[in-house]
């Protein structure tokens, strides 16, 4: 008996590590297959260029900026020489130097994003500019430009390039993006009664080109477009004024502001609110979900909160405005709690919570006239301002 238990143990060893391996191979293989569908493919195009001496210097040009995007990794970058070959094949130029032209290219390669540029000579000055393009959304996000001599060796062109494509890496999206699986994603949210004693928002982006609302979309990774941003500008830059019995002239050019700003959030899918009867405690709470607070400091500026420090038991502490110094929450009046707006992914989508939840948790923590918070969504623009907040 021993001496066949022993004949039969190599058999089932070698049957057991055979179906391991099958096991392995049906499970492994999809993920596999479903990573390489999701990674991000960006066609660099080749430069529009104004002579045909000029192709050395183009070439440096797009060389370099398909080196920063591999340092950056975790891409697919389509191959350069399969949208000049689709260009020559229609008759065309080898070269992109419109989005209409670059669209139909990304779309006949599978780009998501496509990064076309030109080339030009004035007297002894190379100048240049770069375009990200949204392949399927049609939406640049952003044109860079910038000027080399023409002595200057491909190191320092490529030096410029480097710095030209940290400010467009942004709007690469990841993977997870393209598969958009913000649906499936649980709410997370902290305990309103249980709050750190510091939040700080570290993953806030720098101020760009856009000011504030180009900060907060970004931050949640909501790229309207660069010329949506302009257009954002021009109506920020008109004076819209729509006075009431109830609001000075201060308020009313604040709330025109805030206006404005929920305007440009709602049309890009993001749920905005207004806190009426704001506490210094609804504010801990907001920042403790990282969630932006815009407000304005002096009545005429706009200012944002990205974090909180120092909470003690009576619920005050300092905060944290983006740009400038901390300041203790005895110096964050009443009356510019008046006018507080939080904007945010709605929820359901990564970074958005619900209105229920943001109701209960700020609704609980009443302001020093013993008022409770209360959350007023704009709708359409409209922002719904009740008297009684303005006392």
């Amino acid at each position: 008996m021993q001496q066949y238990r022993n004949s039969t143990l190599p058999w089932v060893k070698n049957n057991i590590i055979v179906f391991l391996m099958v096991l392995s191979s049906i499970f492994s293989t999809p993920e596999k297959t479903e990573c390489q569908q999701h990674l991000v493919k960006i066609l660099v195009t080749s430069p529009h260029i104004g002579a045909k001496e000029y192709r050395a210097v183009a070439d440096v040009l797009a060389g370099s900026i398909i080196r920063e995007l591999n340092r950056h990794g975790g891409l697919e970058i389509v191959d350069r020489e399969a949208s000049e070959k689709y260009l020559r094949d229609k008759g065309l130029d080898e070269w992109v130097n419109n989005r209409d032209i670059a669209i139909e290219v990304g779309e006949a390669l599978g780009a998501d994003i496509v990064i076309y540029s030109s080339l030009g000579r004035n007297y002894d000055t190379f100048v240049y500019s770069i375009a990200f393009l949204e392949v399927e959304r049609d939406i640049i996000q952003r044109i860079v430009q910038g000027s080399f001599s023409e002595t200057d060796p491909p190191a320092r062109i490529g030096r410029l390039i480097r710095n030209d494509m940290t400010r467009l890496s942004i709007f690469i999206p990841t993977p997870s993006e393209l598969a958009d699986p913000g649906i499936n994603l649980r709410e997370q949210t902290v305990d309103p009664d249980v709050l750190p004693k510091k939040m700080v928002i570290e993953e806030f982006p720098n101020m760009g080109m856009y000011g504030i609302m180009e900060q907060i979309l970004t931050y949640y990774r909501v790229f309207p477009g660069e010329i949506e941003y302009m257009k954002f500008e021009q109506q920020r830059n008109m004076t819209r004024l729509q006075f009431r019995d109830d609001m000075d002239s201060e308020l009313t050019e604040l709330f025109n502001k805030f206006r404005i700003y929920a305007d440009f959030a709602i049309r890009h899918n993001m749920q905005v609110y207004f806190i009426k009867d704001c506490s210094i405690r609804a504010v801990n709470v907001l920042l403790a979900n990282k969630i932006p607070v815009l407000f304005s400091p002096n009545g005429e500026g706009m200012s944002v909160l990205v974090g909180y420090g120092g909470l003690r038991a009576d619920g005050y502490s300092y905060f944290i405005p983006y740009g400038t110094e901390p300041f203790e929450a005895y110096d964050f009046t009443h009356r510019q709690r008046v006018a507080v707006m939080i904007i945010l992914p709605k929820a359901g989508r990564k970074g958005g919570i619900s209105r229920q939840y943001l109701e209960s948790a700020i609704g609980r923590y009443r302001d020093e006239w013993d008022k409770s918070p209360q959350l007023v969504e704009i709708k359409e623009g409209f922002l719904d301002i009740l008297s009684t907040s303005l006392d």
